[in-house]
């Protein structure tokens, strides 16, 4: 009977939700100030400055790169374990509980792990590749192969989470439609493409949005293993804004470069994830 009571409903929720407002909407007010406003009132010149940084078009292709490069990646592995875990009748809760295991790990100890693993002088994976006479890559030392390293943790670290929401949709499918498409004579390509796909439409879209919010935001993987290097070979947005604001110390741009990550993260993300969607179905 309290809780059908409104006024103790809003009493219930109004602290955490003043809460979380105050912790959410005070480091917004003091980014959009550092962003907009310089020495003589409002200005956009800290976005000139921002875009004047040395090797700023690299760090805005490494950003596109990984995210979605780690996007899609994430996604075809969590859809194609999803989708096989459906053939398994004898373990499904066994297998899904170990697919979902880096997901349980902290970002910060798996980079690490990976770190001495891909190390190209002491790692395992180098001294396996040896004993098998392949010289193996520098990995998250070398230039050419730091961003594609840094990826492959991230992709490592967040396809459960792809996998995880989707075998759930997998499972919330209704059985009667798929069992009558195959009583008409469906087979498993059709089924998959004309039924569970398009049914799944709006589960992939959730997906893709969360996922690509993660990977745009990216951090942990990418400064505990490179710090944004060789040079700027690995480095995104999200780490050149981190090293504007504590190692150059110029909040402003860091500032600038949250607004930006920002507004790129509301506009794009429903549009590509469309655009994603309508290509795959």
């Amino acid at each position: 009977m309290l809780l059908r009571n409104s006024k103790f409903a809003y009493a219930l929720t109004l602290p955490v939700t003043v809460t979380l407002l105050a912790l959410l909407i005070y480091p917004l007010i003091v980014t959009l100030r550092n962003a907009f406003w310089g020495a003589d009132g409002l200005t956009l010149s800290h976005f000139a400055s921002m875009a004047s940084i040395d090797g700023f078009w690299v760090v805005v292709r490494n950003t596109v790169v990984f995210t979605l490069g780690s996007t899609i990646i994430s996604m075809l592995l969590g859809f194609l374990f999803a989708y096989s875990l459906e053939f398994i009748t004898v373990g499904r809760r066994f297998f899904a509980s170990i697919l979902i295991i880096p997901l349980a790990m902290m970002p910060v100890v798996s980079s690490l792990t990976f770190g001495m693993m891909l190390n190209p002088a002491l790692g395992v994976v180098n001294s396996v590749l040896k004993m098998a006479g392949i010289a193996g890559p520098l990995w998250a030392t070398g230039t050419s192969t730091a961003l594609a390293t840094v990826m492959m943790v991230d992709v490592w670290q967040w396809t459960p989470f792809c996998f995880a929401i989707l075998h759930a949709g997998f499972r919330s499918l209704p059985a009667d439609v798929m069992e009558a498409a195959r009583i008409d004579g469906a087979n498993a390509r059709q089924e998959l493409f004309r039924i569970s796909l398009p049914l799944l439409r709006n589960v992939l879209l959730v997906t893709f949005v969360f996922r690509f919010m993660e990977a745009f935001k990216a951090f942990d993987a990418i400064y505990v293993m490179t710090q944004g290097g060789p040079g700027r070979a690995s480095e995104t947005m999200v780490i050149r804004a981190y090293k504007e604001a504590f190692q150059f110390f110029k909040p402003e741009t860091a500032a600038t470069i949250g607004v930006v990550l920002l507004v790129v993260t509301l506009v794009s993300t429903r549009p590509i994830g469309r655009a994603l969607l309508k290509a795959t179905t």
